[in-house]
């Protein structure tokens, strides 16, 4: 007789770059965070130097891994991931992360009873067991000038600063979210046809802000679910490793998403917003400086990094051992036209 396999209800793609002693934790929670359900796992990792991949090979055979040559980001991994996808639905998990018993099934029963649905995430927690908020709406000019401009130092509670973090909004039921963490995302197959998820032309940051705003395009909805727990150990390598030079990053991806999406006077009109914003920002820096409530030398990394988006050039601070992936449109050179 032939043998039987039951089919896959989902994949679980995880991206590691030298984070091995959060990833055993996070492979070895899905022993039973997948219980009830058909899982495939899916480890892409980013030429670790911390033998990751063996590490999976060896206690986690269960796991299929990728083992890329050099680190080719977050969106290029995943990607990497989504070809070997099986099964209805697609897990997008970080490796920082334990996932309580029955998680990722109650996921798969919400997309299962909810075909209107997308993605749904589930209850993201601190490790101390305290709720974290870390879900937003996507970015529109209100938000973009309430949170991302020096609005936001003269009026840091303003109402936008609150509906963008959604800090008004209740977690004790399910509720719609543009813009979860992709720390922790479900998403169902067929909303993402072919063998692409994520725009490489947003290697880090920016890539699930893309995936969302493409599926609020179509008329897609994500949903949070307040059953299922999922334990997250937040920055931990990626984006962790960028410093404080990330918040310059973020800008300029910032201003990428708006040229691709609202077009190029869009992201002119914002580029010019944040540099009068990075100008003011230096200005009160100086006097600062001048009372004596700031050294010199905090003002000149202040220039430094400020100057990257005033002078509108896409160069990134991006991890050590990061490899770029050069955008495939002709005008990347610059962020203005």
């Amino acid at each position: 007789m032939e043998r039987q396999t039951v089919p896959i209800d989902v994949t679980i793609a995880i991206v590691n770059w030298n984070t091995r002693a959060l990833l055993e934790q996070c492979l070895a929670s899905l022993s039973e965070g997948v219980t009830g359900i058909s899982a495939k796992i899916v480890v892409v990792d980013n030429a670790s130097k911390d033998r990751s991949a063996e590490i999976v090979r060896d206690r986690f055979p269960q796991a299929t891994v990728m083992a890329n040559e050099a680190n080719l980001g977050f969106a290029r991994g995943n990607n990497q991931a989504y070809v070997q996808a099986e099964g209805r639905y697609f897990l997008l998990l970080n490796p920082d992360t334990i996932v309580r018993p029955g998680a990722v099934a109650v996921m798969v029963q919400f997309l299962d009873k909810t075909p209107e649905a997308a993605g749904v995430t589930c209850k993201l927690v601190n490790p101390d067991g305290t709720f974290q908020r870390i879900y937003t709406r996507l970015p529109s000019w209100r938000y973009v000038l309430a949170v991302h401009t020096v609005v936001r130092s003269f009026w840091p509670q303003n109402r936008f600063v609150r509906q963008f973090y959604m800090e008004d909004d209740l977690f004790d039921r399910v509720i719609a979210v543009e813009q979860p963490s992709a720390s922790c995302l479900m998403i169902r197959r067929a909303a993402f046809p072919g063998s692409v998820l994520f725009d490489e032309r947003f290697p880090i940051l920016f890539n699930d802000t893309d995936l969302y705003r493409r599926l609020r395009d179509q008329g897609g909805t994500f949903y949070f679910l307040p059953e299922g727990e999922v334990v997250h150990y937040r920055g931990a390598g990626g984006v962790g490793q960028m410093g404080d030079d990330g918040i310059i990053d973020y800008l300029i991806c910032l201003v990428r998403y708006y040229r691709k999406h609202n077009g190029w006077i869009a992201a002119s009109v914002l580029w010019t917003l944040l540099t009068i914003s990075s100008i003011l920002s230096l200005a009160g820096g100086l006097i600062k400086v001048m009372l004596g409530l700031r050294t010199i030398g905090w003002l000149r990394h202040e220039y430094g990094r400020r100057f990257r988006l005033v002078r509108g050039c896409e160069r990134f601070v991006y991890p050590p051992g990061f490899i770029p992936h050069v955008p495939s449109w002709p005008e990347s050179q610059g962020l203005t036209s």
